[in-house]
This record gives structure tokens, sequence and C-alpha cells, in this order.
């Protein structure tokens, strides 16, 4: 205990408490506050200041408001205190690093720490404490990471909220630590989602129908600071990393833990991940959790790998450097970036106009025949002719009907499941108006209504009356196919041709038969002395985007997937 004579003043101190978790009990603080100024009172000194974090780790700084209001208080001249007083140094910080800096300005600012299990700090208690806490932090970690991949291979999950799934519960309607169950409210938007991204509608589409319709994001209800609203990250993500609505492989009933690696960045104190080596990846199958099929999974899949090759395309094969927009916006005719050598496979350069413009092998006209033999020029105006024959011809081979026919049919008993899903959502609607509408009723039978609440009860009126209209609307489709399939392929097939064809279409179509052709490679045929053009790609999508409006039952979702490589 420290002496000081009657003649000296009372030493002013400043108390500091700190808990970590929300887990912990919030009286923590209260308490060490006891002890501290018990502290205090055995050693005459009188508390000037009280600075506390709570439900904050030991291991941050910026995030602790009270503990950098204290550490400035020690860097300014006009500080109305001579120590600083914890329970104990781990309360302070964790972190070696911040720890010693505290110590630096508490010494330069000659003001004394005291901690009350230890007494006063010295240079070598503080080492020996950041010694203590690092064990301490590295110890917990693996702790914590092997408990977690516990849960993770007894098929539970390893923590956090995941949209689309509840807390489940046992035979008997009891929480059971770690289960999931489904949430068919949430599970019908994510279902949705994948459905309009298979359809073609980009993120921002889907985000953007989702806020119209009022549906409150993954981020209502967790720590994140957020405004409620969908936006296209939230839904597109980041594919390689797992992140996002259309990349939770958990949607189809597998578990994949350990995917990211979480460290704190040591100038930000925020955490920041790193993709983790596949080999170090935990993978559990979880079939009841699935949610969405196989096939709509895939689609995306196929979708989002089609989007990225288009952009690496563009990003690696523009030898002048442009942007992506750029690059696209050069396409001037439909055949462009299309046409392969079949001697060498280089691409096939455009030269000469009007009529005139033929297409060559870029190596056999710029390195020559030690590179690649070449044969006779293509001219544009036969080739495009010969493509648009071939394009016709591929999807008029029964084959490519009775494909279409399946596909087709397949998407009305999708078209079903999306009804269903969209009565759902409509019904929930319902019951939480209803649900509003009964508890103003009541605020207004007691006498506490106002102006205000009869608008809300107009409005919940009508907007009951509008879902109630609108439900027949939604009702599930009869699985049948519509009569005269057959003409109508055939009326769809004769669109394409016929948009395709059309001069001033010749950009965008070039744009969308770069989607859906992967090259076309052309051969010279000695013997019958002409060129000689084989197609290979997905050609059957491309009807979606000339199909008629009796279609328009399906939302545009009408396509099959063939890989044609007949010759032409």
């Amino acid at each position: 205990m420290t002496t000081r004579s009657s003649s000296e003043a009372p030493r002013r101190v400043a108390l500091y408490a700190r808990y970590s978790t929300d887990m912990q009990s919030p009286m923590s603080v209260e308490d060490q506050f006891r002890l501290a100024e018990r502290y205090a009172a055995r050693e005459g000194w009188i508390i000037v200041d009280r600075f506390s974090d709570r439900a904050i780790s030991g291991t941050a700084s910026h995030d602790r408001a009270d503990f950098l209001r204290l550490s400035e208080a020690l860097s300014s001249q006009t500080r109305g205190f001579d120590v600083v007083l914890a329970e104990s140094l781990d309360r302070i910080s964790r972190d070696p690093e911040h720890l010693a800096r505290f110590n630096k300005l508490a010494t330069h600012a000659k003001v004394d720490i005291h901690t009350v299990d230890r007494g006063k700090a010295d240079t070598m208690s503080i080492h020996m404490s950041s010694l203590l806490s690092s064990m301490f932090l590295e110890k917990l970690s693996a702790n914590v990471h092997r408990g977690i991949e516990g849960q993770v291979l007894r098929g539970l999950n390893g923590g956090g909220r995941i949209y689309g799934y509840k807390p489940g519960t046992d035979d008997r309607g009891a929480p059971v630590k770690g289960a999931l169950d489904i949430d068919e409210i949430e599970a019908a938007i994510v279902r949705g989602i994948f459905r309009d991204y298979a359809a073609g509608m980009s993120p921002i589409a889907i985000a953007s129908r989702l806020n119209d319709e009022g549906f409150p994001s993954p981020s209502v209800g967790s720590k994140r600071k957020s405004s409620g609203h969908w936006k296209q990250n939230t839904i597109n993500g980041n594919r390689e990393r797992g992140t996002g609505i259309l990349n939770n492989d958990l949607y189809v009933g597998r578990r994949i833990w350990n995917r990211l690696c979480y460290r704190k960045d040591p100038l930000t104190e925020k955490k920041r991940s790193t993709l983790n080596p596949e080999s170090a990846w935990q993978v559990v199958e979880v079939p009841e959790l699935r949610m969405v099929d196989q096939d709509l999974w895939d689609e995306v899949k196929a979708r989002q790998a089609s989007q990225t090759k288009r952009r690496t395309k563009v990003e690696t094969t523009d030898r002048n450097k442009l942007s992506s927009g750029q690059a696209l916006r050069r396409r001037k005719y439909l055949l462009s970036g299309l046409l392969h050598c079949g001697l060498c496979g280089s691409s096939m350069t455009v030269a000469g106009a009007g009529k005139y413009k033929t297409y060559y092998c870029a190596s056999a006209k710029e390195k020559g025949p030690s590179v690649c033999a070449g044969f006779r020029g293509l001219r544009d105006s036969i080739a495009l002719p010969l493509v648009l024959s071939g394009l016709r011809e591929d999807l008029m081979k029964p084959e490519a009907y009775e494909t279409f026919r399946n596909r087709f049919h397949k998407r009305l008993r999708d078209s079903q499941g999306a009804a269903e899903d969209k009565l759902r959502l409509h019904d929930a609607r319902v019951m939480e108006l209803e649900t509003g509408r009964r508890n103003l009723i009541i605020l207004a039978k007691q006498g506490l209504g106002s102006q205000s609440l009869v608008e809300e009860l107009n409005q919940m009126d009508a907007d009951l009356a509008r879902l109630a209209a609108s439900r027949g609307e939604i009702a599930p489709p009869d699985v049948e196919l519509p009569e005269g399939l057959p003409e109508l392929y055939r009326e769809m097939v004769g669109n394409l041709a016929a948009t395709l064809s059309e001069e001033a279409m010749a950009g965008r179509a070039a744009d969308e038969l770069h989607e859906l052709v992967d090259r076309i490679v052309v051969d010279w045929d000695a013997e019958a002395n002409a060129h000689r053009l084989t197609i290979e790609g997905n050609l059957l999508e491309m009807l979606r985007k000339s199909a008629p409006s009796k279609l328009d039952a399906v939302s545009g979702a009408i396509f099959a997937e063939v890989g044609c490589g007949s010759r032409i």
C-alpha cells in the first residue's frame, strides 16, 4: 500500500471497465467499478471520472469509444487525473500493441496504471500481461475453430443467421442448438430469385423487384448497419467465395465451411476475409435443408459461367486495350469475332467493304505460311446466308424440337412451383396486414386513435382489397402443353432468322450470338471447291429472343440447350 503524508493532496483516479460480449452480464461493468472503488478508498484516492465499454472485444481499439476517450485524455494537457485504475490489465486491452501504446501515453503523461489484482503496473507486468493475452487469444481462437468444426461435421450450423432458415427444433418443438429448419416464406423468396436470374433478369432488376414488393433484405434483424433494402451484391455476391444468395450451397443441401479465413487488418482493425485452399474446406451434405432443385441451381451456375466467360473474353481479346463496353460497341457485323480458321484455330479477320467484305485467317495473312497455309477468303455475303440457313436447319431438326418440347414442359412444371411460392408470399402479406389492422382497431377502441391512424387503416383496407382481387391471377397453371406448339416453334425459328437478317440489328444480334455460339469453324473443301462452316454452341436459347406473345405466360423462359455441331 502506498504511504502519503497528510499534507499531500489525495491522488485523482479515473476508472476503466469493460466486458467482451453481449452474452456476458452488463452488471460486469458495475462489478468492476465496485472493486475499483474499494481499492481507491483503501489508497485514499478520489475518483474523478469513469470510462467503460460494453460488449466489445478487448482486442479492438477503434470501436471502443470510452477507451479512445481515455487515451485522448492521457494526451491532453488538461487531464484531471493522476491514476488509471482497472480490475486487470486485460480489461484495458488484450492486444499487446494497444496495451504498449497505452502504457507509453500514460508514462509520458506521468500517470500511473494500477489494477485491482496486481497493484501498480510496471514495464515487466505489462509485458507479461501482453504475452499471456496473446497466448490466451491464440488458444481461444483454436478452441473456437475446433468447436465450430465439430458442430458442422455433426450437420449443425457453424454460427450466424442464414437467409431462408430459422432456428431448428426437435419433434417436441424444443429448440436445438445449431439446428436449422427451412423458413417457408424466405425460401419462397430465394426460389424466386433463382428463377428470375435463370430466366435472364439481372441482379439489379431482381433487387428492385424485391424492394418494390416490400420484402425485407437479409440484413434486417442483423447487427449490420443497413437500410434494409435489397442490393445487387446481396443477390450476386462473389461466386468464388460463395457469398450472395445465388452462391449459397446450403440452398441445394450442401454446407461448405472454412471456405474463408477471417483476419483482422492491423491498420483498420476490421476483419478481412481471404479464400482458403479447397483442401481446407469442410463439405457436409444436409439434404433436409435443400430448397432449390438441382436443375434450377445448374441453370443459374451456367448463366453465371457464361457471363464470366463473356466478360473475360472481351477483356483478354481486346488488343486495343479498350473497356469491355467499348469493345462490344465495335461489333458492326453479325459474325464479328466468331469465325475461326479450321487449319490453325486462329480468328478470322475481315478486309474490304460492302459487297467485297471478306474474312481471312489472321495468322495466314499477318504471319505467313510457316504458321498457317490459309485458304481462299470467305465473302461475308456468302458466309451470313450460310450461317442463318444453318441455324434454321439445325433448329428445325426433330431432335431439336423434341428437346425444346421437353424443356417447355419442364418450364410449365416449374411455373407451378413459382405460382405456389407467390401464393405463399401473398398469403403471408395478407396475414401481416390483417394482424396490423386488428392491432390498430384495438388502439382506436382504447381512444388512442388519431387522424394518421385512420389514414393507415384506410391504406391497409385498400391493400387488403387489392391483394384479395389479385389472388386468383397467381393460381398455379395446369401442366398442359398448348395446342399448336409445333406451329409456334416454327414461328419462333422464323422470327429468329428474320431478326438476325436485319442490317439495323447487326450490333445487337452479334452480342446475342456471341453469348450463344462459341465459334464458327471455317474449312476449305478442296473436292467441292467451297467453304465448309461448322457451328459450335447452344443455339436453341436464341429462341427466347423471338418468343411470340402467345407464349408470354411462361415469362420468356422458353428455351432449350442443344449442342449443334452439324456442318453447313
